[in-house]
């Protein structure tokens, strides 16, 4: 009958390991913790000790060391159980155990290994086996070499990243076969590989290197290496502890990236910057090579590119110019409103329409603003990667701070334009309100002053003072409640189809202008609110430019939308009077001082009639000097039932 020292800090296991041992037929010895179970051992030396590792006082691995030391229980086999080691731990190794149980365990495994331990000859805890068993235990990669630096040990854990073929590739070789790099994606020189700096007598602590696992995934793995020495201190080979600390690594990743994507939408100076700014910053900390944010297009219910980033080197993606609801990745990601994962493009029926031989995956999420999807993120990889549940959070994070940057970006500008517009709107309307009264009250006394006797035809000049700026009140009046009611939704529009082309003609009747139309283009619409459209921006093109000089007006289209251009070479918009586009009675200080006549209400009308259609109109500068109009109305039908306009004083645009 043998007698095995139990050492156990958890009752319950204390007792299952110690009814092993008796139905072995063998005589257990209780200790409660590591303190305890040396001091039993050198009492009275058993035959076995088994060991907990993670125990009060003095762990298992201690307790075994100190055992090694003791002259008297240097040969006694130990048999230690463990939950945890850290990764990459090679201490049991160092222990010199006879065999390792890790937990969870059952009464059959135990049994064995404690009935081939009793009966094991003294030397077996140097067996070959014992030590494959051992390193295969081991979560972390263990790798070993000799002065040569052939390697002599490469445990399961390296052998599941590298494959089994790894064993026969010498040290100095690892970094070209194994394609290792630093962690700023730079190649690491033969000669920086941690265990080939080893054999030269250095000790390496946490070297952080960046490779590829079988099946192309990046893996990032922190290396601890030191020199193998003999009793005399002379270098026998080396042997490093490879951790592989990814998740580690990623999460930091990811906390940077969502940092530096903040910061670009801080410091970015407008909206079309801040998407390329974000994208770049994406690319830059996780390493993706094609990033595009799509937003939707209200007017063709489409999504269309808002910004692109190419990484320097990495292939292009063809993708289409717009995605309608349901297609492709974003579409797909688009209609149900949830990130969508594509871990192998080359899988047949993925949702990515476009040429992505090189890619191997795309990943999507959605852009919301309260609640509704406004645009997608979308990101091409030439790596395979799994969806991470990590990684998912990350990027609908980044897509929310978009959605809300976008939002704010909008409320700020509204505010502004509010604030800016009201002192003004209240300016403008005593202006045209006063001047046209002021005339109609001074020419009125003038007329009072005159003597009994003056004729009818000697005031008629001054009487056709009054007519007029009576007639410019009335049409004052008339315009301020027609955009009222627009603005409201009380005026209804004629919806019908319209041929955009000869409505275009129609209002042009009469002018001097230069067209590109087509013969026939029918829109969904209102006729005559369209042709006030049409009327109001080529009179500012005519009126605000010189004689001699042309005014444009092109009509294209496709199968969604419809777009009008009016391009002219007038007097332009001033710098600084961005802010008032639109408003209404607004009028541009150099269209104001230049005796031009107008009441500031024609691109508001416009703006307010073209929403109405769920179009779009923008004023731009043009080449050459001058003012580009653009106007952008859907096809499709459905899209152009009436909608209530946008109720603000200005927006992207100019009003002469």
């Amino acid at each position: 009958m043998a007698s095995v020292l139990v050492v156990e800090d958890n009752p319950e296991h204390q007792a299952v390991i110690a009814e092993v041992v008796r139905r072995l037929g063998h005589r257990p010895v209780l200790a409660g913790d590591g303190r305890a179970g040396l001091a039993a051992a050198v009492a009275n030396r058993p035959d076995l000790v088994v060991a907990d590792v993670d125990m009060p006082h003095l762990d298992g691995i201690k307790m075994c060391r100190a055992l090694r030391e003791n002259p008297g229980t240097a040969d006694v086999p130990v048999v230690l159980i463990t939950a945890y080691l850290p990764p990459g731990d090679t201490t049991l190794a160092e222990a010199e155990a006879l065999a390792v149980v890790p937990k969870p365990f059952s009464v059959k495994e135990l049994t064995e290994t404690l009935r081939s331990c009793i009966d094991a000859p003294p030397g077996a805890r140097h067996d070959p086996a014992f030590t494959e068993a051992l390193l295969r235990s081991l979560d972390a990669g263990v790798v070993a070499c000799d002065m040569e630096g052939r390697l002599v040990v490469v445990n399961q854990a390296v052998r599941d990243l590298f494959g089994d073929e790894s064993l026969g590739v010498p040290a100095r070789d690892w970094a070209e076969r194994f394609g290792l790099r630093r962690p700023d994606g730079s190649a690491l020189p033969p000669e920086d590989v941690a265990l080939y700096r080893s054999l030269a007598g250095e000790e390496i602590h946490h070297d952080e290197v960046l490779a590829h696992d079988r099946q192309g995934r990046r893996r990032w793995f922190a290396i601890n290496a030191r020199p193998v020495r003999d009793d005399t201190g002379k270098i026998l080979g080396a042997v490093a502890a490879v951790h592989d600390v990814t998740p580690e690594h990623q999460q930091r990743q990811y906390e940077h990236c969502t940092t530096e994507v903040l910061k670009a939408l801080v410091q970015a100076p407008d909206t079309g910057r801040a998407g390329a700014e974000v994208l770049r910053a994406i690319s830059a900390e996780l390493g993706w090579p094609y990033l595009r944010l799509w937003l939707v297009d209200g007017v063709v219910d489409r999504l269309r590119p808002a910004a692109t980033h190419l990484a320097p080197g990495s292939p292009p993606l063809r993708l289409p110019p717009t995605l309608k609801r349901g297609e492709g990745l974003a579409g797909s990601c688009w209609e149900s409103g949830e990130p969508v994962w594509v871990p192998n493009l080359r899988a047949p029926d993925v949702p990515v329409m476009a040429e992505a031989e090189h890619y191997r995956t795309a990943v999507a999420v959605p852009v919301l603003s309260a609640e509704k999807v406004i645009g997608v993120l979308a990101f091409f990889t030439l790596e395979p990667q799994d969806p991470d549940p990590a990684l998912t959070v990350l990027l609908s994070g980044i897509a929310g701070h978009i959605g809300s940057y976008l939002e704010r970006r909008r409320s700020e500008e509204l505010a502004d334009q509010l604030a800016a517009s009201v002192g003004e709107y209240i300016a403008l309307v005593g202006h045209e309100l006063r001047t046209p009264l002021t005339s109609i009250g001074t020419y009125t006394d003038l007329i009072n002053e005159e003597p009994d006797g003056t004729t009818v035809g000697e005031i008629r000049d001054l009487l056709g003072v009054i007519e007029r700026n009576n007639a410019r009140l009335r049409s004052l009046v008339e315009r301020l409640l027609d955009l009222a009611a627009l603005e409201a939704g009380h005026a209804q529009l004629t919806v019908g189809d319209v041929d955009l082309a000869a409505v275009v003609r129609a209002a042009l009747a009469g002018t001097q202008v230069h067209t590109d139309l087509p013969d026939k283009l029918a829109v969904p619409g209102d006729r005559a609110r369209l042709r006030q459209v049409v009327e109001n921006l080529v009179g500012n093109a005519v009126k605000y430019s010189p004689d001699g000089t042309a005014v444009h007006v092109t009509l294209t289209a496709d199968d969604e939308v419809a777009v009008l251009c009016v391009t002219d070479s007038g007097i332009g918009i001033p710098a600084g009077e961005q802010n008032q586009l639109f408003a209404r009675l607004y009028r541009a200080t150099n269209a104001r001082h230049s005796g031009i006549p107008g009441a500031g209400l024609g691109l508001a009308l416009s703006r307010a009639i073209v929403e109405l259609h769920r179009g779009t109109i923008t004023l731009s500068e043009n080449d050459g000097g001058g003012t580009v109009a653009t106007v952008r109305l859907p096809r499709r039908s459905g899209t152009s039932d009436p909608a209530r306009p946008a109720h603000r004083d200005a927006t992207l645009g100019r009003n002469h």
